[in-house]
């Protein structure tokens, strides 16, 4: 009778944590980020300003004029929260690695490094 017990809230316990731990993933990247763009090509940089919202969608704007949006679509968090992947026309849709306040990508085309403000 103890042992079943021990079992079932064990498989509570599990089933609880598994959530909190997704949850976790995504409060790293809500908030202001400073978004560091550049060409691979040109060696070109765009600075901007996104934001990770927590219903999984984001706004980017130039940095010295947050009310003009330039993007704004969906993120993923992937890879059990160590990724998260943006769908964006200024990354041609990357995956950037999370680290703490910083998430660097590649694409095709650019490297993105990003700094949590």
């Amino acid at each position: 009778m103890i042992v079943r017990w021990l079992c079932l809230t064990t498989l509570v316990l599990l089933a609880l944590s598994v959530p909190a731990c997704k949850g976790d993933a995504k409060s790293q990247i809500v908030g202001k980020w400073e978004a560091t763009i550049t060409h691979k090509r040109t060696g070109n940089e765009a600075k901007l300003a996104w934001e990770f919202l927590p219903d999984g969608t984001f706004t980017a704007a130039p940095l010295n004029d947050s009310g003009t949006i330039v993007d704004k679509d969906k993120y993923e968090i992937v890879d059990n929260g160590r990724s998260v992947k943006i769908r964006s026309q200024l990354i041609e849709d990357g995956t950037c690695t999370i680290d703490r306040g910083t998430m660097t990508g590649e694409t095709r085309g650019s490297l993105v490094k990003f700094k949590k403000l």
